[in-house]
């Protein structure tokens, strides 16, 4: 599904759920309870089953109900055996005010829900990717080579191995650490992708912490030259974070492109003198 109809989709699914209100009939509601959204994953093809899942998108037998940020008691009009539908939301590119419903994570669907008037049923989701989803890239530091290359950049800081205690999950995470020498960093994913440019949505995701800002980008290689393009800058996060990151609309903008790598970077000002960035679960796919 193309990336660029989630947020009409989604402010479609705001204005109808203004007009329900308006409409509804008296009677008692039934209340579903949805605490939180999980993952799960099969590590050895897709990775860690870390996410960010804030928002569940509820739908009672086809007809939209609404998006609610977790955790939420959600009231339905309806009584008896019917189907529930629970996508797992997100914000994209990390922007509260872009939520959209993941399109690599499988719906949940209940086709026997009981709705029951006047009680609160707990339904606590489990999530799967979606089977057609494509893993082209994955990075989480545990081999013994890593997959982001610095030496034919102009970089003079480098990307190394955590200690076990310092890392995000297993045994090791990325670390780059700057100083007033080695203010640069500048590293791309070493082997060269090819991705869709016709609109099927593609996505970066990754786990980061980091005390300094950071850009993440593409280049695009042609048949006669590479074009760089950043994406997001990622503000400093104490603690470790998960984001989402759309590259669909600049890839569909990329159309001459042959392959494409994915680029981290950053540069120290003169009045500062050090910088550390975590990353892990790095992971690039399209469906």
């Amino acid at each position: 599904m193309n990336i660029r109809k989630y947020s009409a989709v989604l402010l479609s699914i705001l204005v109808l759920g203004a007009c329900q209100e308006e409409n509804l009939q008296p009677g008692i509601p039934a209340l579903v309870r949805v605490d939180q959204f999980n993952l799960n994953t099969s590590f050895n093809t897709q990775g860690t089953s870390s996410h960010k899942i804030t928002d569940v998108w509820v739908f009672a037998d086809d007809q939209t109900i609404g998006v609610f940020e977790l955790p939420i008691v959600v009231p339905v009009l309806k009584s008896g055996i019917g189907k529930l539908r629970l996508e797992a939301g997100i914000k994209l590119n990390g922007i509260k005010t872009t939520r959209v419903n993941n399109p690599f994570f499988e719906p949940v669907i209940i086709e026997s829900f009981l709705y029951k008037p006047d009680s609160v049923v707990i339904v606590n989701p489990v999530t799967t990717y979606r089977s057609s989803t494509v893993f082209v890239w994955m990075e989480d530091f545990e081999d013994a080579a890593i997959s982001i290359d610095t030496t034919r950049l102009l970089s003079k800081a480098s990307i190394e191995k955590t200690t076990a205690d310092e890392a995000f999950e297993g045994n090791y995470s990325g670390i780059v650490e700057l100083t007033a020498e080695k203010n640069t960093f500048e590293a791309a994913s070493f082997e060269s992708f090819v991705l869709p440019v016709n609109g099927d949505p593609v996505f970066l995701e990754m786990n980061y912490k980091n005390d300094y800002i950071f850009s993440v980008g593409i280049f695009s290689q042609t048949s006669s030259q590479i074009i760089k393009e950043e994406i997001i800058y990622l503000q400093p996060q104490e603690e470790w974070n998960k984001i989402y990151i759309n590259l669909t609309e600049t890839l569909m903008s990329s159309q001459n492109a042959e392959t494409f790598k994915i680029f981290i970077r950053t540069a120290l000002p003169d009045d500062l003198d050090h910088a550390t960035i975590y990353l892990d679960n790095i992971k690039l796919m399209y469906r």
